[in-house]
Formats: structure tokens, sequence, C-alpha cells
């Protein structure tokens, strides 16, 4: 919706630790126990207060690093998820490149200053929209305070730095990140009827200010308009060796794009999905995509999604279809 300098690469502070809690929630479990290496009690900058030899379940762990953007809980998560640190930073790369966020470079699991560690706001953006898709990573970052988890009692009272939380009417997270290098960070996200937006400003003077103003640009600038319906069809597929010769694609969701009244003139869709599907097909599968052009350029990707279930047919009558088909021609 608005962005300034957005591709420009930048150190990222403690906003790093976005990506270390989906590898951490996505390889690992909450109710892991993990012991606090020499290396991780001993890293300096922001602490969750962790001692060398303690024992504290993951989840904790994960309160105390995006609470209280615990550095040596960075360390800790990255020894026990990635066997070694620079085993879990190569892990945070991959998933980057999985998740598109190309102009993405980790080299530690915290964000203290290091050659070579940046990303930009854009590709900050993509990273926090995937995880916040996580149900857990959501709770943990929207949470103001906690003294108990899933897995029992935790060792401390964690309470969030986050002040946007308290700021900014229906926030819930995400992370804050400040060194000398990077500047003031914030990663900031708001939810809506529609669903969120997420605000990234990274070397700020004044984060809090320039994330309240984005937000707001957003809900005074935009309107959410109704492109598709749910379970509106888009296509008929062709079905190869089904009992059924068709599928139809439809939309799983409503769909709804956030658009500036002079911008409306420039929307367009497109369906793009194969010229043939195999069955078996279950209903709800995905069969394609459904993007939303602005001015030319894909703004949005939407599923479409199988309407039916469709059984496979007789492998031999399937054959003798076929070179039927192929004698015909």
């Amino acid at each position: 919706m608005y962005s300034k300098n957005s591709d420009i690469k930048l150190p990222m502070a403690s906003t790093t630790k976005i990506m270390t809690t989906i590898i951490a929630l996505e390889k690992g479990n909450l109710n892991d126990m993990v012991i606090v290496s020499k290396r991780a009690a001993a890293v300096g900058g922001s602490s969750a207060g962790l001692k060398e030899g303690e024992k504290l379940t993951l989840e904790e762990l994960l309160y105390g690093l995006m609470l209280r953007s615990g550095n040596d809980a960075a360390i800790a998560i990255a020894e026990h998820i990635g066997g070694s640190v620079d085993r879990f930073i190569e892990m945070m790369n991959e998933k980057a490149i999985e998740i598109g966020a190309y102009n993405t470079s980790f080299k530690t699991p915290h964000g203290l200053d290091a050659d070579g560690h940046y990303t930009t706001a854009e590709d900050l953006a993509k990273i926090t929209a995937y995880a916040m898709k996580n149900e857990v990573f959501n709770k943990i970052v929207s949470t103001r305070e906690i003294s108990s988890g899933v897995s029992g009692k935790f060792n401390r009272s964690y309470s969030n730095i986050n002040k946007f939380l308290y700021r900014v009417e229906n926030a819930d997270g995400v992370k804050t990140g400040y060194t000398g290098g990077a500047g003031r960070c914030l990663v900031a996200s708001v939810k809506h009827e529609y669903g969120r937006f997420i605000c990234v400003v990274l070397n700020s003077a004044d984060r809090w200010r320039d994330a309240e103003e984005l937000v707001k640009y957003a809900k005074h600038n935009y309107k959410f308009i109704k492109v598709y319906s749910k379970g509106e069809q888009v296509k008929s597929l062709r079905v190869f060796g089904g009992k059924s010769k068709y599928v139809i694609a439809e939309t799983e969701e409503d769909i709804y794009v956030p658009l500036r009244d002079e911008e409306m003139q420039y929307i367009r869709t497109e369906v793009f999905v194969p010229s043939v599907v195999f069955s078996p097909i279950r209903r709800g599968d995905i069969l394609g995509n459904l993007a939303v052009f602005y001015d030319g350029n894909i703004i949005a990707k939407y599923p479409v999604i199988s309407d039916r279930d469709v059984d496979r047919k007789n492998l031999i009558n399937t054959i003798r279809e076929t070179f039927r088909s192929f004698s015909l021609d």
C-alpha cells in the first residue's frame, strides 16, 4: 500500500528473530527441553537472563526470544534446532529463499551487527506475512506478558517490550530491533476486518510514530473491494483417467483487494491452471491460482480448488480410450 526505499538492503537488528522463531516452530517441538550452553549464556546485548546449564522448554525460550528479545535465547534455540549455530543460520537462509525473500542474508540468529547480515523492508514484510499464518507464532508475538505455557509453569515471567501492542488498537505483534548499525527498527501488525496490515520500518528516527502513521494511511486511503466470493466457479478443467471428464476450479475463500478509488480501473484477474488434470482428485485439492493484476503487475495470488471428488477409472478402460482417441485422430 505504501513503500519508500523498500528494496534497499539494510541491517535489521532483532527483527531477525522473526525468522529464528519460524525455524524453531517448524523444526522443533514446544515441549523440547533445551540446555543453555556457555556460549548462549555469555552472548551480549538484550537478554532473557539465561544461565549456563539451565534447562528450559523450547516454548519458554521462544517467549524469551520474542517478548524480551533475548540474544541468549536465540543462541540456545539455534544450537538446539540446528545442532550448531552455523547450521541453523543455513536453515534461516534456506527458508528466506523458500518464502521469496531473495534480498535477505542472515549471519546470526539474533541480529547483532555482522557483515553481510541484511534484509529489505519488502523482504521482511514477506517473512512476517508468512510467519503470522502460524498460530503459535501469532500467539507468541501478540502476548503482552506471560508466566505459564502449554508445557507447564515457566521458570520466568516475561513482559513484551514491543510498545506498539499498547499504542495501537488491534495491534497483534510483531518485533522490535535496535543496534548501532541498524538503528531503530520495528515490524508491526494490526488486525482488521479483512486480515491484517503488516508494517516494516528500518533505521527509523521514531519507529512508533512512523508505524502508526503508515497504519493510519492504509486505513484512510484504501477500501477492500470484493472481486470474488467463496465457492465462485472460475474455470472448467479436463480430467484424464477420471470417472468424470471435467472438474470445476472454484475460489477457496472470499477475495478482497485493497484499492484506492483511482486504482479500480487498473485491476484485472486471470486464472492459471493446467489444461488437463489427472485423477484421482479430491474436493478441495488445489488446482492452480487466481492472480490479481494491477496495471499489468501481479499484486496477489489466491488458490483455486476442486469443487468435487473425481475417482480414477479402471486403468484398462483408460488405456483403451486413449488408443481409441489416437486412432480417431
